[in-house]
């Protein structure tokens, strides 16, 4: 005990022993009986020191002020206070004397010290003497408060950031904190003379890789924040600076590769990683990273994969819908995501089902996703029998998207998955029945139990989908339940966010409440709180800069957002839009929650001070009465488009009780009113000349959902012109191949034509359409067939309609096919077949006497009377027909089944005689009748180089004919026969009628042999009865919906892979039974049908599954058909294809 503290004590003694006195004396008058009059008690006790000041207080407030406070002692008039800098009172700094009337009291002192105090009364008149010391009973801290110097990054290396502030000189060092390690102290790093007065300073002595805070410092006193990444140490690396380069680097197993900035992207596509690799960004001094779009595919030689500093883009394809899959089942030691952005990938950032990999670390430190799209799979997906040791997500923002984030099945081994220090937004509001939240995760690890699961130091925020979909842990309850569970904090999230390992989104009322209280007890555990207010600056518009000191202090999400935020002042300048832009006001990644202030976005100025402009799903929704000066210039709920050429508005508003308009001017002179309800009316601005500003605004709450700016001026009809349409033919012959072709002049604002053929619509951008006419099918009377021709506006044309049809037609004439199916005759020319009847043709001179009957050779028969000279035939005279008119003697002939074309040479035996007649004749027999049918009789030429005469045999000629039908070549007078010929139509094809039902027997044990059902495969190529289905290295399955089998390609196809393939000798009608891959019906999936090189045909097919196959016709002619789906994957259940 000090001496002060003794004398105080004493003291307080002394007071207590006369308070004592006087109450004894005042209880010994009592005591000894009435007096006539009481004697006055005097209760002011003569003091020879003041009182000594109690009840002291002292509390640092704004840094460098201590107001201090005591209870005002008697006969004080005055208190000394003294401040020193030492706990013993040895070394004074300051004496401060403070009248009785100013208490409390604040004094103004240096920053950055501890103070020790003491007080003592003071008469100032020296009436008494002074009071003991009263001792202050704690250190005083203070500290310095100064403004912002806005620090901003100048440079960075492996080991030092470079950064400058606005001068001062108030600063004397740098506080260093590795910002992807909060948990670590900071390090002091002084400033010099030199560099205070440049106000720059190269920090030194940094780890490459690591994201660094710089505060900038007075004292205590922080002037500003720089947050930074150290740049990576990169030995030995392959440089790439284009696409080409890039994926030439890959493509050769680079170890190394590092990808120079470039303003423009890198465009990879899907590429296959051979081997191990580390790909580094060369991102510059400020930190902008070059951007990569495309996806990355894990090959079988991959051992480790480093990504660091990059910026990979999806681009929302799905073609690229991970931005990494595996590929094969590689043995991989180590993945590796660093300070990297993966945006905009239709699924996620990491995929893997049926490879069976082993992996060893997995870790994503300092990583931003942001806009994942859920359609279709999962984010972090393990689906197949993976097996894998640790997943690891720190230090990273997970923004906006997804269906399931983390899902890792039951096929999959993991021993343990941590997520610490994460900052979580807005996720999984997929609408999907296989969305489970964040954490699906069913694997159990190589001993059978839960794998190790930590969650700890995180901030979710914004888990409130209107689907109903997101929750913590997956509603399966055999979804593993965190086994490190601590300090995780929980903004904006609904009830159902909170109901682990059961499905909550039926749940309503009380029982949703009682689901979610069950919830809540389990996850707010260990420090894990659920917040009132926001503990971001604005998480709903990804300002996620920690402003909560709970979430501070409890080292809470991405510590990256614990640097405070600065407003960046908006950059008003607004370029001149384009013609033809189109905006897509739902896009919630520009256009984020509301305009609250002036601003510009996507070149649209909003003009914004107390009206807002809130940005919803429908569009932008003017929420008020919008501010117009005299000079007809809004200045307040407004939004202004620049423009500098003639066009026009294209504005769409939503429907709406009440005055719901939007006014449409040029330069503040109204042009339009665009009432509520109206869709894509359109405003012209004919006479724009230079710069002038388009504005819309509101004088009462309505909501804008489409604006387009175009080119397009003209006031006309909405509907197109009628194409005028020529057509080369309007009849034709059944089966006869040749085609029809249409031709007419463009129509003007018509981007393509839809043309109809019988039915079958077909969307082209030429002027002019051929088709085949060959697969047309008709009765015996023939038949029409419709053709129309339509225009069609472009897609960005919002207010011109397709033209009404051209009408037109074509006959198709009948033709029936002979069967001869039953005519068997072997001498019979069913082939193409011409003869010289010479020797070298095979025709050996002889003679052939009158009386021994006809002599046949090859296809060829020779009556008697005549020779053979090794040159021609000579018939030597006329030929005798007999009774029935079929000739005797002198004649060719030869039998025939099908129609055809009958070729002959006959010359006039003597050069000078020019009246020597001969005849062609076809003897048909039907069912016992002969018929005899001169085909030709014509005088012959006299010049055996005349060319061969063609006569047709038609169908009708033969119809019902019950054998072979012979031709006979005889002369009415001396004549010679040189070549004989016939050429017949292709027969008749035998009936073709093909039925590939999945569900058959052999196409199930097709099935069951390339793989187990409902897993996704990639080598299948099997045939049953001449259809074969190719995978061709992308996924596909097969399963089954009841006791209906299918056949489902994983996606989209272009005709390569994913197909169905036959080949066809005839024309016929090809029926394929397919169908969504779900419930709904989406007709953006087509079955797409090519035949040979012909272009490939495609109409809908995404109807309903549960249909379980709608048909899809289509007309094709010979050739090889392969059957495949465009626009996404279906379902195929069974082909069917029936000949003409």
């Amino acid at each position: 005990m000090t001496t002060d503290t003794k004398s105080m004590t004493i003291m307080k003694r002394i007071f207590s022993a006369i308070i004592l006195g006087v109450s004894l004396i005042a209880f010994g008058a009592a005591l000894s009986g009435c007096a006539e009059e009481m004697v006055d008690i005097n209760d002011e006790v003569a003091l020879g020191r003041c009182l000594t000041p109690t009840e002291l207080s002292a509390k640092v407030i704004n840094g460098e002020f201590i107001e201090f406070s005591w209870t005002k002692s008697k006969g004080a008039t005055e208190f000394v206070l003294e401040l020193y800098s030492d706990e013993e009172m040895t070394d004074l700094l300051e004496t401060i004397v403070i009248p009785a009337a100013e208490l409390p009291y604040t004094a103004d002192l240096e920053a950055d010290m501890t103070y020790y105090a003491r007080v003592k009364g003071v008469n100032g008149e020296g009436a008494i003497a002074d009071s003991h010391w009263a001792v202050f009973d704690r250190a005083l801290q203070t500290y310095a408060i100064k403004s912002s110097l806005n620090p901003e990054l100048v440079d960075r290396s492996e080991s030092s950031i470079t950064i400058k502030w606005t001068k001062d000189p108030e600063v004397d060092h740098i506080r260093i904190t590795p910002a992807l390690n909060a948990e670590e102290e900071y390090t002091r790093f002084d400033v010099t003379a030199d560099a205070q007065a440049a106000a720059q300073v190269e920090v030194t002595g940094l780890n490459p890789s690591v994201n660094y805070t710089l505060a900038v410092h007075f004292k205590s006193a922080q002037r500003g924040t720089v947050s930074a990444w150290t740049r990576p140490a990169i030995d030995g690396a392959t440089e790439v600076a284009t696409s080409e380069a890039l994926i030439q680097a890959i493509t050769d197993k680079a170890p190394v590769i590092k990808v120079a900035y470039a303003e423009a992207p890198y465009v990879i596509g899907n590429v296959v990683l051979g081997g191990p690799v580390a790909i580094y960004g060369d991102a510059t001094a400020a930190g902008v990273q070059p951007t990569i779009q495309g996806a990355l595919k894990i090959g079988a030689d991959v051992t480790s994969i480093h990504l660091e500093a990059l910026t990979f883009d999806g681009l929302s394809s799905a073609d690229t819908p991970h931005n990494l899959t595996f590929d094969a089942a590689a043995n991989v030691e180590s993945i590796t995501v660093v300070n990297c952005k993966l945006n905009n990938y239709l699924r996620g950032v990491l995929y893997e089902n049926s490879k069976g990999p082993q992996v060893g670390a997995i870790k994503y430190d300092g990583v931003e996703v942001n806009n994942v799209g859920g359609d279709g799979g999962d984010c972090f997906d393990f689906r197949g029998e993976a097996t894998v040791n640790s997943i690891e997500f720190i230090n990273s923002t997970l923004n906006t998207g997804a269906r399931t984030w983390f899902r890792i099945d039951a096929k999959a081994t993991l021993e343990s998955i941590k997520m610490t220090h994460c900052t979580f937004n807005n996720l999984c509001f997929a609408n999907n029945g296989n969305n489970n939240g964040i954490f699906n995760i069913r694997a159990v690890n190589v001993a059978g139990a839960a794998p190790t699961f930590v969650l700890t130091h995180n901030v979710f925020l914004n888990m409130n989908d209107e689907n109903k979909r997101c929750c913590l842990v997956a509603k399966n309850s055999t979804s593993a339940f965190p086994t490190e569970l601590s300090n995780n904090f929980f903004y904006n999230c609904y009830d159902r966010f909170f109901i682990a390992q059961k499905d909550g989104s039926s749940l309503s009322g009380d029982d949703l409440k009682a689901a979610a209280d069950e919830g809540r007890a389990k996850i707010l555990v260990n420090g894990s709180v659920e917040l009132d207010a926001d503990p971001c600056v604005d998480s709903a518009r990804d300002k996620y800069n920690v402003t909560s000191k709970e979430v501070i202090e409890a080292n809470a999400g991405d510590p990256r957002w614990y640097a405070a935020y600065v407003e960046i002042p908006e950059d008003l300048t607004q370029e001149v839009t384009p013609t033809g832009k189109i905006w897509d006001l739902t896009d919630g990644q520009t256009f984020k929650k509301m305009a609250d202030k002036d601003m510009v976005r996507d070149g649209i100025r909003f003009f914004v001070k107390n009206t807002p402009i809130n940005f919803t799903k429908e569009g932008f929704e003017f929420s008020g009465e919008a501010a117009v000066g005299a000079d007809g210039i809004p200045t307040d709920g407004a939004i202004g488009i620049k423009v500098n050429e003639p066009g026009s508005m294209i504005i769409s508003v939503a429907a709406a009780t009440g005055h719901s308009n939007l006014t449409v001017s040029l330069d503040g002179k109204v042009s339009a009113s665009v009432p509520a309800g109206a869709e894509y009316q359109k405003v012209t601005f004919a006479n724009v000349s230079g710069e002038q500003m388009v504005y819309i605004y509101g004088c009462h709450p309505a909501t804008m959902t489409f604006l387009q700016w175009t080119s397009d001026v003209q006031v006309l009809d909405k509907v197109l012109a009628t194409p005028v349409v020529s057509i080369d033919k309007t009849v034709v012959d059944e089966r006869a191949e040749g085609e029809i072709t249409l031709t007419w002049e463009p129509v003007d604002y018509a981007a393509s034509y839809n043309v109809t053929i019988d039915g079958k619509k077909k969307n082209i951008t030429e002027t002019t359409y051929s088709f085949a006419t060959a697969t047309f099918a008709v009765e015996e009377e023939g038949g029409d067939f419709a053709i129309q021709v339509t225009a069609v506006p472009a897609e960005d044309d919002y207010t011109r309609e397709e033209s009404a049809a051209a009408e037109l037609s074509f006959h198709v004439n009948d033709v029936p096919i002979v069967d001869t199916g039953e005519i068997v005759d072997p001498s019979a020319i069913t082939e193409t077949y011409f003869a010289d009847l010479t020797e070298a043709g095979g025709f050996a001179a002889q003679k052939f006497e009158d009386g021994t009957g006809s002599v046949t050779i090859d296809k060829l028969t020779f009556g008697d009377k005549a020779e053979l000279d090794g040159k021609r035939y000579k018939h030597g005279g006329a030929s005798v027909l007999g009774e029935d008119g079929i000739p005797t003697n002198r004649y060719v002939s030869f039998k025939i089944t099908r129609a055809g074309t009958i070729s002959h040479k006959v010359i006039s035996g003597s050069s000078s005689a020019t009246d020597r007649a001969y005849a062609v004749a076809l003897v048909t027999n039907v069912a016992g009748t002969k018929t005899v049918n001169v085909l030709y009789q014509e005088y012959s030429p006299t010049s055996s180089d005349a060319e061969p005469v063609t006569t047709e045999v038609t169908a009708d000629m033969l119809a019902g004919i019950t054998e072979a039908a012979v031709v006979y070549i005889y002369t009415l007078a001396n004549c010679n026969t040189y070549a004989v010929g016939y050429d017949p139509v292709p027969a008749a094809p035998a009936k073709v009628d093909k039925v590939w039902d999945f569900s058959s027997a052999e196409w199930v044990a097709a099935m069951e042999s390339s793989g187990a059902s409902n897993t996704d495969l990639l080598d299948v190529n099997v045939e049953v009865d001449g259809l074969t289905f190719v995978a061709g290295g992308q996924k596909v399955k097969w399963n089954k919906s009841g006791e209906t089998y299918y056949w489902q390609p994983g996606g989209k196809s272009d005709g390569t892979y994913r197909y169905f393939e036959f080949t066809t000798d005839v024309a016929g009608k090809l029926t394929v039974y397919a169908s969504n891959t779900g419930s709904s019906e989406d007709l953006t999936r087509m079955v797409t049908v090519k035949v040979g090189e012909a272009e490939p045909e495609s109409l809908p097919g995404g109807y309903s599954s549960s249909d379980l196959g709608h048909a899809v016709d289509f007309d094709i002619t010979a050739g090889t058909v392969r059957i495949y789906p465009t626009g996404n994957g279906l379902r195929f259940y069974k082909i069917e294809f029936h000949s003409l």
